[in-house]
């Protein structure tokens, strides 16, 4: 049985419907039909996991932005469903990732049921399988103008202290970097942000000068912090991120933690429905 949890988010009413309209007509079409329940102010996304856990559900769909799945993963609590995902926002990371345009590829891509057992990040109650974000990649450096990213990726280091598998600590001063499990960039080598590899890919950026930042702020935009000089790659299954106390860790642009966090990889726990042009 599959169970869909369509989420309104920020759409505005008559394109939520229309988006919801065409949702139904494609899964009647695709023969993949299910139960589709709508997150309201008193029925949470929360909520309709557990209900879907109580119906049988075999098959869990968010059809809605980023953090309608990242609210649905953080909701499981060790249940196991096969997970997919329909976008509704045009401008959701987690759809290029997954290789999936619009609506009427998620419910192609569900009919499909090509399925990978991917990792799966945890931070805090978060559970997460792209990347998390802190320092100046905190920023959404894509849509800065020149002037703001030569001030960000210009600005003084910060010291960071991190524990790194139990076993040895990193201090190093730096900008800012990125966790990565998945990225919408993905590394043509796919050493980097291989989320079947049981590993984390811990990214640190060093403070550049004006020449640098103008040289790689397409790459630093794009996550593709390898391809920086003197970035700092290590790959691991846990981080403990220490200091600089109370710098926010962001995921898709929200706060999600502060140092001192922990984040940790949980290998191959995600059954995931996937497109042709994932980017892994």
């Amino acid at each position: 049985m599959h169970y869909y949890i369509v989420d309104q988010n920020s759409l505005a009413v008559d394109k939520f419907e229309k988006l919801q309209t065409e949702l139904s007509g494609l899964l009647a079409e695709f023969k993949v039909a299910g139960e589709i329940s709508r997150v309201t102010p008193l029925r949470g996304v929360q909520e309709l996991v557990d209900m879907a856990s109580q119906r049988g559900a075999k098959t869990l769909v968010a059809c809605g932005n980023d953090d309608t799945f990242n609210q649905m993963l953080a909701a499981l609590k060790g249940r196991d469903f096969t997970l997919g995902f329909i976008p509704f926002d045009e401008n959701s990371v987690l759809a290029k990732i997954l290789g999936i345009e619009n609506v009427f590829a998620g419910v192609k891509t569900v009919a499909g049921r090509r399925v990978e057992k991917i990792d799966l990040a945890k931070i805090a109650d978060n559970y997460f399988i792209s990347f998390l974000e802190f320092g100046v990649m905190s920023h959404r450096l894509k849509e800065a103008g020149l002037w703001q990213s030569l001030k960000l990726l210009s600005s003084e280091a910060k010291a960071f202290s991190i524990r790194i598998d139990d076993s040895y600590s990193v201090n190093i001063n730096g900008l800012g970097g990125l966790v990565a499990n998945i990225r919408a960039k993905s590394n043509q080598s796919e050493k980097i942000a291989n989320p079947t590899d049981g590993s984390l890919d811990l990214l640190i950026l060093e403070r550049m000068g004006k020449m640098q930042v103008l040289a790689h702020k397409k790459a630093i935009a794009d996550g593709v912090l390898e391809k920086v000089p003197n970035t700092t790659v290590i790959k691991c299954k846990k981080i403990e991120f220490l200091e600089p106390l109370g710098l926010p860790l962001t995921m898709l642009g929200r706060v999600v933690a502060k140092f001192p966090a922990t984040v940790e990889i949980i290998p191959q726990r995600l059954r995931m429905i996937v497109g042709k042009n994932r980017t892994f």
